[in-house]
């Protein structure tokens, strides 16, 4: 386990389950003593988290991850060391939350047209803030016996392909780019995201590219943008990729950033601190921290 963990979400993100407070008190817990908080589009449990990790001895960073597009590929990137009380920001952010809720009742649509059943008040009932996303519609389509044998429910049950992580493998194989449920969001491009966060004072650093980039032209591309970093440790990376990005970093200048990009019950695999460094923890903080220090 490592001491450092600069991608988890709170219950302030749309899949997030921990409150930020929560967050802090784990990240104690787990033995992490630097961590940032990178809700989804959103810096409302930023102040709580930092306060809450003050008192447990834990040093905070204030983060945020930005879903973003670039030339047609869904991007995530990480902003830390941000002022969240920066207007720009803020507006945005407000911006995103009304993409977001509209979207989401037109996933519900898209989901309830692939012949899969869910509560649909249930699913409301559960989003809270009205923002709806596929984790939350799996939650209610998972519970109902009729979908047991639908094609697309059935690997996401026990014993199935997808069943290590059901809720958000559901939004993977049924919701994401390019599967059947798809609701495009216009998002912000990707040079709009970096902009921002260089607005609000903080370091744009590419989430997880094993995730989001296929082919490696593409990640070239990607860094093309001004962004500060690339996130080459990460839950989803293997050993390989990590030091495919490591290498990719140095040649380019960039700096190296990891996190578990923990949520909770969605990814219930994946715990806080559970980031392999490759024995580059400290040397990498040190310049992400300074480099957040000298964008102040």
């Amino acid at each position: 386990m490592a001491q450092t963990d600069l991608h988890m979400h709170s219950s302030v993100s749309v899949d997030g389950e921990v409150s930020p407070r929560g967050l802090a008190e784990l990240c104690c817990q787990e033995g992490v003593t630097l961590a940032a908080l990178t809700d989804h589009n959103d810096i409302a449990g930023t102040a709580e988290f930092i306060w809450r990790c003050a008192q447990l001895g834990v040093q905070a960073i204030a983060g945020v991850e930005l879903d973003c597009m670039h030339e047609g590929t869904h991007l995530h990137v990480l902003g830390y060391g941000i002022d969240i009380a920066n207007t720009a920001l803020l507006h945005a952010v407000q911006a995103v939350h009304g993409l977001q809720a509209e979207a989401g009742l037109r996933l519900m649509d898209a989901v309830a047209a692939l012949g899969i059943g869910f509560d649909r008040e249930q699913v409301l009932e559960l989003a809270g803030d009205g923002m709806v996303c596929a984790e939350t519609i799996a939650q209610s389509a998972l519970q109902m016996p009729e979908n047991r044998t639908h094609p697309l429910i059935r690997p996401l049950l026990p014993g199935g392909a997808l069943a290590d992580r059901p809720l958000v493998n559901f939004y993977w194989s049924v919701c994401a780019l390019g599967k059947p449920a798809h609701v495009p969001v216009d998002f912000m491009t990707a040079g709009q995201a970096v902009d921002l966060i260089h607005e609000a004072g903080g370091v744009a650093i590419l989430a997880h590219p094993g995730v989001s980039i296929a082919q490696e032209s593409v990640l070239d591309m990607v860094l093309q943008l001004p962004l500060e970093g690339l996130e080459a440790f990460s839950s989803y990376h293997t050993m390989q990729q990590a030091c495919s990005y490591v290498q990719k970093a140095k040649a380019s200048g960039l700096l190296l950033s990891g996190g578990s990009d923990f949520h909770g019950r969605i990814k219930p695999d994946i715990r806080i601190g559970a980031v392999d460094w490759q024995g580059c923890e400290s040397e990498a903080t040190a310049a992400l921290l300074d480099a957040i220090k000298n964008a102040h």
